[in-house]
């Protein structure tokens, strides 16, 4: 089985590792590529002023332990087990929710936050929901990294093996993903195409805001239990 997972380059060596023991063909290709945003990292240093930091990535996870001590007295909400990983391994004690999206994190910790200080650490792209905790709280955000679009030969190459059915399965790890696929399949002239074959494929969703993005395409998506890169593996091995 051939698949293709869209993710990020700097995910891509932990994506093989978790993949080696199954008999598939991966071909890795990012589509967006991430870029640190300074003007966050200079704010960094105002942390010890919130009561709650909400850390939504494995990418701003990374950025934030390097200002582990202006965190200690924080309550720390992670999104995602590698995430908390991140966090742990740096001495910090992050909650996780069941589920491990956005709305997810509003609907469970709401009530809790009522009348907080609370700092959201995450991308130019983040969920929307979550600034709504700002009808009980007090929020704001730092966007640690953006999110840009990453097209080159790589990614059109894919795009045409897809157009031409030549991949099995196709995992997208994020709804940004998602659109800077689209967006390349249509500047190539090859969207009706790829729509078409993704429609006769398995189309793997990491978690709902990607499932939502690709539904925009009409196409739909298997999501995984858990919504983790360890989740579709379990949906990969009930593949091969």
């Amino acid at each position: 089985m051939k698949v293709a997972v869209l993710r990020p380059e700097q995910y891509i060596e932990d994506t093989l590792k978790l993949f080696r023991n199954l008999d598939i063909d991966i071909v890795p290709v990012p589509f967006i590529e991430i870029k640190t945003e300074r003007s966050g990292i200079e704010k960094m240093g105002d942390l010890e002023k919130f009561d709650v930091v909400i850390i939504t990535s494995q990418t701003s996870a990374k950025i934030a332990v390097k200002f582990r001590e202006k965190l200690k007295r924080a309550r720390i909400i992670a999104i995602g087990k590698r995430t908390a990983k991140i966090l742990s391994d740096a001495g910090l004690k992050p909650e996780i929710p069941d589920k491990f999206d956005s709305k997810t994190v509003y609907e469970k910790y709401k009530e809790s936050l009522r009348g907080k200080r609370v700092i959201l650490l995450r991308s130019d792209k983040g969920d929307p929901i979550l600034m709504k905790l700002s009808e009980v709280a007090e929020v704001d955000e730092i966007v640690l990294y953006r999110i840009e679009e990453k097209w080159g030969k790589e990614q059109e190459d894919l795009i045409r093996q897809i157009a031409g059915k030549d991949i099995d399965m196709v995992i997208f790890s994020s709804s940004m993903m998602v659109r800077s696929f689209f967006n390349l399949a249509e500047k190539m002239g090859r969207l009706d195409e790829v729509l078409r074959s993704l429609k006769e494929m398995d189309v793997v969703a990491i978690g709902p805001p990607t499932a939502r993005m690709l539904e925009n395409y009409n196409v739909k998506a298997e999501m995984p239990e858990e919504y983790t890169f360890d989740g579709i593996v379990k949906i990969l091995q009930s593949r091969v």
